[in-house]
């Protein structure tokens, strides 16, 4: 459930639950999914109302971390957000190809696509808990190193669950690669994926399986996101055509 805050100057904060965060920490979590502040409309005030009413839902909910993902080209309000508290963990680009009608698999061979089946699932839960270094997460310095595993592993789980499409190449019981996808409206997401630590030179072939696939079910456009500290998935998203849509800060409230 969505909770807003109003400051008198008209800044607002929308916060929600994130019990796929608190589950990995041990204590409640809150995401911030929109900011207003009056202090970037010229509106003569420094929103401290705002961020008092900001500490008392984190005292009322003993939350022990606040999360937020900024356009970086707000850069008053992530000031704003800094004095208060918030510490820079990392940087995001959201990342798009448009026209996935377009799409060419320019000479590379796709990999055969297949589902998961219940033997691949420890493969895939030891994958997503030793590959995954990047993320808000794991570039958090204040978060300790065995704390993203755990949320990595409760994220594979909620997508083998059914949360998310999956799709694998390579024989059981150990897949080479998965990926992990959502469409709606003739849009896919591509919320993870990644190639066993030793098959990284499969990534180029089965994310253009991915894309062909996408095409063929008649997306019409793909979206993901990736950490900018992931120089590698970043290059593969450019040379398969991907364009960078937003680049946003994130930045995190821990709280004793």
């Amino acid at each position: 459930m969505a909770l807003t805050l109003g400051g008198d100057g008209g800044g607002r904060i929308v916060l929600r639950d994130t019990p796929w965060d608190a589950r990995a920490l041990g204590r409640p979590t809150l995401d911030v999914t929109e900011l207003a502040l009056a202090c970037e409309n010229g509106a003569g005030t420094d929103d401290d109302d705002l961020f008092a009413a900001l500490d008392a839902a984190c005292q009322e909910r003993g939350a022990a971390l606040v999360t937020a993902r900024i356009d970086a080209a707000r850069r008053q309000a992530i000031a704003r957000l800094q004095a208060a508290g918030f510490r820079y963990v990392e940087t995001v680009l959201r990342l798009r190809y448009p026209n996935l009608a377009r799409f060419d698999a320019a000479g590379t061979r796709p990999l055969a696509l297949r589902a998961p089946l219940a033997e691949d699932h420890p493969a895939l839960l030891d994958q997503a808990a030793a590959t995954f270094n990047f993320g808000r997460f794991a570039e958090d310095p204040a978060i300790p190193p065995a704390v993203n595993p755990r949320r990595q592993i409760d994220w594979m789980e909620g997508l083998l669950a059914g949360r998310a499409t999956v799709l694998v190449t390579g024989p059981p019981p150990r897949p080479a690669a998965f990926m992990a996808f959502t469409t709606a409206e003739g849009a896919a997401d591509l919320v993870l994926g990644g190639t066993q630590p030793d098959q990284a030179v499969l990534a180029l072939p089965f994310w253009t399986a991915i894309m062909l696939h996408l095409k063929q079910a008649g997306i019409r456009r793909v979206d993901t996101v990736v950490s900018a500290a992931n120089v590698g998935v970043a290059n593969l998203y450019a040379r398969l055509g991907f364009q960078i849509r937003e680049t946003l800060v994130g930045l995190h409230l821990h709280r004793p």
